[in-house]
């Protein structure tokens, strides 16, 4: 999918929807011309992360995971099953201050079966220091990634293991992923809704004025 001939073609089919879409817009036919925009935007906005992702370097890693537990500092990420592959380091460094397991309260079943109650959320507060601004704290959640420069930041998983004394600890996997089109991706998505609402609202004054 992210091979230079089919970003090729994909780029010649944004070039081309974008030109139809000015061409809409020009006749004040807005709900084509933002039908048309809005998927310009989206085919452009993937090019452009398909395109930071064969850009990819140590230097600007595009993707790659941390594992961490509380107290840990880093700007180096792995990939792997183990996250033993070193990818690459990011702009700016994370320190995980803790990681929070919240369960539901344990019900009878799980009394007696002498199991814990299902896990409720799992976060990780962390503090983010970036070159040139204060150090600040911010909380990722499973499904609320964090945004920090071009990474998104996902709550990826978490387990329990020990440390090098043998004492048990329980650690978080953030995932690290770079996509500078995502936002272009988001707003040919809302371009593209607003053209399909407009066309929609077109369609329904045209069927109520030939309604006798």
């Amino acid at each position: 999918m992210s091979q230079p001939p089919f970003l090729a073609v994909t780029a010649v089919f944004a070039v081309m929807l974008g030109v139809s879409g000015l061409r809409a817009l020009g006749h004040r036919r807005f709900d084509s011309a933002l039908v048309h925009l809005g998927c310009a935007c989206v085919m452009a906005g993937w090019l452009v992360g398909r395109v930071a992702e064969r850009a990819g370097s140590p230097e600007h890693p595009v993707t790659g995971a941390m594992a961490m537990i509380d107290g840990d500092e880093s700007d180096k990420l792995w990939e792997g099953a183990y996250l033993t592959n070193f990818v690459g380091r990011v702009p700016f460094s994370v320190r995980l201050e803790h990681f929070f397991v919240e369960r539901y309260e344990r019900n009878d079943s799980d009394v007696d079966a002498g199991r814990e109650a299902p896990v409720r959320e799992y976060r990780s507060r962390i503090t983010v220091t970036e070159p040139g601004r204060s150090p600040y704290v911010v909380n990722v959640r499973v499904n609320h990634p964090v945004r920090i420069r071009d990474y998104s930041i996902y709550q990826m998983s978490w387990g329990q293991s020990t440390d090098l004394s043998g004492r048990p600890v329980t650690y978080t996997v953030l995932q690290f992923i770079r996509d500078p089109g995502l936002s272009v991706v988001y707003a040919g998505f809302v371009v593209l809704f607003a053209g399909l609402l407009l066309f929609a609202v077109r369609v329904f004054r045209v069927r109520e004025e030939k309604t006798p």
